[in-house]
């Protein structure tokens, strides 16, 4: 599970204490989450401890290899 897919999928308070125990913030999760932004091999490796797995490294370090591309429309 991407760190994306684990906000969507969460209760704010799981998603907290899971950034709380992998030493970063609730603020800095949610921008890795919701705006795609970067994480370092040292917080993608606590972020799988802390969220039990569910988070692998891997898909903490790319989050674009495992989430669904967006619907792009074309233009007419």
């Amino acid at each position: 599970m991407t760190p994306r897919q684990f906000y969507y999928a969460y209760s704010k308070e799981k998603v907290e204490q899971v950034a709380k125990d992998a030493g970063t913030t609730f603020a800095n999760f949610k921008q890795i989450a919701v705006a795609r932004g970067s994480v370092g091999r040292g917080l993608a490796e606590r972020l799988c401890l802390a969220s039990g797995g569910e988070i692998s490294e891997l898909e903490a370090l790319y989050p674009e290899r495992y989430e669904e591309p967006a619907e792009v429309q074309q233009a007419s």
